[in-house]
């Protein structure tokens, strides 16, 4: 008899089983921004038995555009992977939230053990019981609802993430390419220099000049090569930098191939400024806002108490019978109503307003400072390489031709040839500003700045 009051409870403890989670869906993933969105980019899979990407794969190699970068960045940066891999994390705890509460099995023996007819256990009663936990207004559906928003939040994450790796990634390249031009720059000047170094040394021989010249263009002469030797840990530096955006510490490829002097004129202000909703820092409100919500919700929810009910089988000893049994348990909402969490949850609703707002504010005020960043590069650099660049070339043609004619000294020809170089060197720094800056405008706008893709080099 003991044995059927068991099974009595055994089909109750298979009927109340969850039934197994479905496959995760692929909503807490945000539409990308226009910015890159062409570019595949590193998304983790959901499934555990899919293993991840091996890390070591072919690098890029030999002459390298921005948009070979941009997409090793997208398919290798650790960071990038580790960002995605907290999606699913929180796409798994989503589907965790969604779940009934177990139900409880309990087994219970009482009146044994005791004096006189209770000795043994022949007066026991042997109780089996199966208790489930009901959860009341709604709890379940509105954890779920929290779950799935923090899921969406991770996902607006993973966005922002896959921005700034483009953009580092972007101005690590224009670094280099900077960094190469002031190498070719440094060479050409340590080689004027020795040119310099010498013709004076001739005149010096020909007894036409004071040996004090020569040793000045000695100066010179060391000077100019110990900048380029800068320059060239400059460029093995930058070329590090670049590389570990794709997660290398050892750069493979040989150079860059990209357009340093293609400056298109900057968009209008205003043209800027109706695609900063595209901004993921400010387009993720939309979700954070919904979480705050849905938080309200889950916390009114949780005031309200759970029920439990139980039910199973005992069985009487003493006249060899076997009987149902029942029982219903509520708690009380004497003291704890959740008032505490409500009000929580609330003011942190009203907090999402004006963090909103702080958002917008600094975005908008960043893109004008960068605005007007670009446009003063632009104007920079068309002014450095139209006039100022032209004449400084112009004046060591004629400061050369009139050192070897004997006209002017060395002293006259090393502040020509300096100017030329610092001319050259501001237009590559000009350069630099400009192609940076409009890094950090498409970084703000989530967009490409001139109508296609960062990665274009077109």
């Amino acid at each position: 008899m003991r044995r059927r009051a068991i099974s009595a409870v055994v089909p109750l403890v298979v009927a109340a089983g969850g039934c197994a989670p479905g496959p995760f869906d692929d909503s807490a993933w945000p539409e990308p921004r226009p910015l890159g969105q062409d570019l595949v980019t590193i998304r983790p899979s959901s499934d555990l038995d899919d293993p991840p990407p091996p890390r070591s794969f072919d690098e890029p190699q030999g002459l390298i555009s921005l948009r070979d970068a941009l997409a090793a960045a997208l398919l290798r940066s650790p960071d990038l992977a580790a960002t995605g891999y907290e999606v699913r994390a929180r796409e798994a705890e989503a589907l965790q939230a969604g779940l009934l509460p177990n139900p409880e099995l309990a087994f219970e023996l009482e009146n044994f053990g005791g004096s006189g007819a209770f000795s043994g256990v022949d007066a026991a009663e042997t109780t089996v019981r199966l208790s489930q936990l009901i959860q009341l207004g709604g709890k379940r559906v509105e954890q779920r609802r929290v779950a799935e928003y923090r899921a969406r939040n991770a996902g607006w994450d993973y966005e922002i993430r896959r921005i700034d790796v483009l953009t580092k990634t972007a101005a690590d390249f224009i670094t280099l390419l900077a960094a190469q031009r002031q190498l070719d720059i440094a060479t050409e000047t340590a080689e004027l220099a020795q040119r310099v170094y010498d013709a004076v040394g001739q005149r010096v021989d020909a007894g036409k000049i004071s040996p004090v010249e020569r040793a000045k263009a000695q100066v010179e002469l060391t000077q100019a090569n110990l900048q380029r030797e800068r320059a060239v840990r400059g460029v093995a530096a930058a070329r590090v930098r670049l590389a570990s955006n794709w997660g290398s510490a050892e750069p493979r490829f040989d150079g860059l191939s990209g357009d340093l002097d293609r400056v298109p004129s900057p968009p209008s202000f205003a043209a800027l400024t109706a695609q900063v909703e595209q901004n993921p820092d400010i387009a993720r409100w939309t979700a954070e806002t919904a979480l705050r919500q849905a938080e309200v919700k889950l916390a009114l929810a949780q005031g309200i108490p759970d029920l439990t009910v139980s039910g199973g089988a005992r069985y009487l000893s003493v006249i060899d019978e076997s009987v149902f049994v029942a029982g219903l348990s509520l708690p009380l909402p004497v003291f704890d109503r959740n008032q505490g969490g409500i009000q929580a949850a609330r003011l942190r609703l009203i907090q999402s307003g004006h963090l909103e707002e702080t958002t917008r504010i600094q975005v908008r005020t960043a893109l004008a400072e960068a605005y007007q960043s670009l446009d003063t590069a632009f104007v920079e650099v068309r002014m450095t390489r139209d006039e100022v660049l032209p004449s400084a070339e112009l004046a060591f043609e004629a400061a050369e031709e009139a050192f070897r004619q004997g006209k002017i000294g060395a002293l006259s020809l090393f502040d020509a040839q300096r100017t030329l170089f610092n001319a050259r060197r501001q237009l590559v720094d000009a350069l630099f500003s400009y192609h940076i800056t409009v890094v950090a405008s498409e970084r703000l706008i989530g967009a490409p700045l001139h109508g296609t893709s960062v990665g274009d080099d077109s």
